[in-house]
């Protein structure tokens, strides 16, 4: 049986969740990811959270999600350290496949983009890619609704295996965000340029649940299907206690400040700021 691998280029808080639950019920014979290896705690309370560090380090571990050694590697440009890591998701996701008897790999995964993606285009013959894109400066103010770390799960922008280096001690939080939306947005066009990629597709966020536009996207991955129908379309971070997302004027104006930092040819490359109407946003 021939087996087919769908990746996610993601920077996060973009409706992943949504995303990964139409696959999951519209796509038969697949196996659909989201963000995995996840940890399914035995204990519960404080042995359980001692439990997950535990497993997060020796068992599904950072790296086979694709944080912490595989953020370095693809920093130090270590790409036999990341096929590696690849290698055995890949045996894995192969094991899982085998049990469930599906024949394609769907993975909704901010990660990817982060590192694996190196490993997993040079292990593997072939892959389709779908680039799922929120409006930056909307992810931007979900991501700083969440007071995350940013460098848990993103590498340095000055760094040199980036496309669009900068240097992050001028740049606040919210840029921060606002560069790894750009970065991510190259990535996939560098990746799409590989013979190794030979389906892609956009989904923008704010699409999610028109079901057309989603039929329409599956046949462009020619994907076999169910039609789709429409869902309830969750805010986790309101469902998590972070409060919704409301872009706020100091928002536009760090996205400003943000887009005068891109050198002219990067700003070229970044389609999407082609007719980005901020005025929608408030």
């Amino acid at each position: 049986m021939k087996r087919r691998y769908i990746f996610t280029v993601v920077a996060g808080r973009s409706g992943q969740a949504y995303l990964n639950d139409v696959f999951k019920r519209y796509v038969p014979n697949s196996y659909t990811a989201f963000e995995e290896p996840q940890i399914n705690s035995i204990f519960k309370g404080g042995l359980g959270r001692v439990e997950h560090r535990l497993r997060r380090k020796y068992i599904e571990t950072n790296e086979l999600l694709g944080r912490g050694k595989v953020l370095t590697a693809f920093e130090e440009s270590d790409t036999a350290y990341i096929e590696k890591i690849a290698a055995k998701r890949i045996d894995s996701i192969e094991r899982t496949l085998l049990q469930t008897e599906s024949s394609i790999y769907i993975d909704v995964s901010k990660f990817f983009a982060r590192g694996l993606h190196v490993g997993f285009l040079s292990n593997l013959a072939e892959v389709s890619l779908i680039r799922l894109l929120r409006d930056p400066i909307s992810n931007m103010r979900s991501f700083l609704n969440r007071d995350k770390n940013f460098f848990l799960d993103n590498n340095r922008p000055e760094s040199r295996s980036n496309l669009l280096r900068l240097n992050s001690d001028e740049m606040d939080k919210g840029e921060l965000y606002l560069w790894i939306w750009c970065e991510l947005y190259l990535r996939f066009e560098q990746m799409i340029k590989s013979n190794k990629v030979t389906l892609h597709v956009d989904i923008h966020t704010e699409r999610l649940d028109d079901t057309t536009y989603m039929d329409e996207v599956l046949e462009c991955l020619e994907v076999d299907h169910i039609p789709i129908e429409k869902q309830v379309h969750l805010n986790t971070n309101t469902c998590e206690g972070f409060g919704v997302t409301k872009v706020t004027e100091e928002d536009i104006q760090t996205f400003n400040q943000f887009v005068k930092r891109l050198p002219k040819d990067i700003r070229t490359q970044i389609t999407y700021f082609n007719d980005y109407d901020l005025t929608q946003l408030i």
